[in-house]
C-alpha cells in the first residue's frame, strides 16, 4: 500500500509537470508578414491586384539577395512575368514592415503590386507589433469596409507550393474574405479578398497563391532571365505619360447607350510603341455615374472597318471587364503610320467572366495618329556618328593643308 501510494504521488507530479508543457504547446503564435525572412530565400507567387489591370493575373517572384548596407531591409532581385511583358530589377523592402523603400523604375508598377497583395497585412501586424492567432482581431481598415480583421480559424490548404496547415485570417463583408498564413511562413500561402461595394457582387480586390518557395544561396535559376522591352517593344520608346502628353475626349455609343470617356497617351504614339487608355462607361443622363461590371474590348479596324486585332483576345480572354466602370489598359501599338482606328465596343454587362445582359452594347471609334517605329539602334546615333566622322575629316584635311605649306 504504501508503495502504491508513492507511485501514485510520483505519477501525479509527472502529470502536473507535463500540463503546464501542453498547455505551452497548445498556445498560438505571433506573427508578423515578413517574419522569420532569411538571406537566399526565395518565393513565387500568381497574383492579382483590382488597381492593376482590374486584376489581370501575373507572376511576381523574389530572391532575397543581401542585407542592406544599414541593415535595415533586404535587397530582393525582383521578377515579373505578366503576359509578354518580363521586367526583372532590385527592389528594397523593409525588415519592421516589408514594404517596398525602393525600387528600379522598371518594376515599380510590379512592386506596388506586391505591396498591396503580398505584404497587405502588415497593415495589422508588423515586427514592432506582432499578432497573436488567439486574438479575435487584429485590427480594422477602412479598406474592408470598417470591418474587424483576425483569425477565423485553422484549415489545411493545398497551393502548387504544397499542403499546409493554415491559420485563415479573414472577415466578412457580404461575402467571406480569407487570407492563409503558414505561421512559419514569412508570407501568406493563398488569399482571395473582395473589393467593399455597397450593391451588386462584390469582385476580387486581390488573389494571391504561392507557386514555390525555397532557398538558394545563389540566383535561381527562374530569375536568370533577361527582362524585355515594356510588352516585348523597343527599350527607346516614350513612356506614356498622361499629365502632360494625352488626347482626351468622350463619344456616345452607336447605339446611344453609353458615353464612352476616353483618354490616351501618348498624344502621337509610334509603331510598335506602348499606348495607354484609361476608360470610363458613364450614364448617358448623368456623366457622373458610371455603369458597373461592364465587359468591353478594345480592337483595331482596317478603313473599311474589318476587325485587325482585339486585346482581349491577344490576352487568350473572351473580353476585358471594368468592374466599377472604370480600366485603364497598356498595349503595343501595332498598326502602322499615319492613323490606327481603335474601336471601343461595349459587349454589355454581368458577373466576371459571364456576360448576362446585352441591352448597353454598342461602339465607339477613335482614330490615333500614329507615328513611324522607332529604330533600334537611333537615329541621333547616327547623326552624331556622321557628325564626328566629318570632324575628323575636316581635322585631316586642315593638318594635311599646314603640312603642304611647310
Amino acid at each position: 500500500m504504501k508503495y502504491m501510494r508513492r507511485y501514485f504521488v510520483s505519477a501525479l507530479f509527472a502529470v502536473l509537470l507535463i500540463i503546464p508543457i501542453g498547455l505551452q504547446s497548445a498556445q498560438a503564435t505571433t506573427w508578423y508578414p515578413g517574419e522569420g525572412l532569411k538571406q537566399g530565400d526565395y518565393f513565387r507567387y500568381n497574383v492579382c491586384w483590382i488597381d492593376f489591370h482590374n486584376c489581370a493575373p501575373l507572376e511576381i517572384d523574389f530572391w532575397v539577395k543581401n542585407q542592406t548596407s544599414d541593415g535595415s531591409g533586404w535587397n530582393l532581385e525582383f521578377l515579373e512575368i505578366d503576359g509578354t511583358i518580363v521586367q526583372k530589377g532590385t527592389v528594397t523592402i523593409g525588415m519592421t514592415t516589408p514594404d517596398p523603400t525602393y525600387s528600379d523604375p522598371n518594376v515599380a508598377d510590379y512592386a506596388n503590386v506586391y505591396k498591396n497583395t503580398i505584404s497587405w497585412l502588415d497593415a495589422f501586424a508588423t515586427k514592432d507589433s506582432p499578432k497573436d492567432f488567439s486574438y479575435p482581431a487584429w485590427g480594422r481598415s477602412a479598406s474592408v469596409g470598417g470591418q474587424s480583421v483576425g483569425p477565423t480559424g485553422q484549415s489545411d490548404v493545398t497551393v502548387q507550393a504544397g499542403s499546409y496547415k493554415a491559420w485563415i485570417i479573414g472577415w466578412h463583408k457580404g461575402v467571406d474574405n480569407m487570407i492563409w498564413v503558414v505561421p512559419n511562413l514569412p508570407f501568406p500561402v493563398r488569399a482571395q479578398v473582395y473589393t467593399d461595394v455597397t450593391n451588386g457582387v462584390p469582385p476580387p480586390d486581390y488573389t494571391l497563391a504561392l507557386l514555390q518557395t525555397g532557398k538558394s544561396s545563389m540566383e535561381p535559376k527562374f530569375l536568370q532571365v533577361p527582362s524585355t522591352g515594356l510588352n516585348g517593344t523597343n527599350p527607346d520608346c516614350p513612356v506614356p505619360d498622361m499629365q502632360n502628353d494625352a488626347v482626351h475626349d468622350a463619344k456616345t455609343t452607336d447605339s446611344g447607350s453609353v458615353t464612352v470617356d476616353y483618354r490616351y497617351s501618348p498624344s502621337f504614339p509610334h509603331q510598335g510603341c506602348l499606348i495607354e487608355w484609361r476608360i470610363s462607361f458613364e450614364k448617358n443622363f448623368d456623366l457622373t455615374q458610371k455603369y458597373s461590371a461592364v465587359h468591353y474590348d478594345i480592337f483595331t479596324v482596317d478603313q473599311n472597318g474589318v476587325k485587325l486585332g482585339s486585346v482581349a483576345e491577344d490576352r487568350g480572354w473572351s473580353d476585358l471587364f471594368a468592374p466599377v466602370g472604370d480600366d485603364d489598359r497598356t498595349i503595343p501599338m501595332k498598326q502602322p503610320p499615319p492613323v490606327t482606328h481603335f474601336v471601343i465596343a461595349v459587349l454589355g454587362t454581368g458577373p466576371q467572366g459571364s456576360l448576362t445582359d446585352t441591352s448597353l452594347s454598342g461602339t465607339i471609334q477613335a482614330d490615333v495618329k500614329t507615328a513611324e517605329p522607332i529604330p533600334e539602334f537611333p537615329v541621333t546615333v547616327f547623326l552624331i556618328m556622321a557628325v564626328v566622322i566629318a570632324i575628323g575629316i575636316l581635322f585631316t584635311r586642315f593638318r594635311s593643308g599646314l603640312s603642304i605649306k611647310f
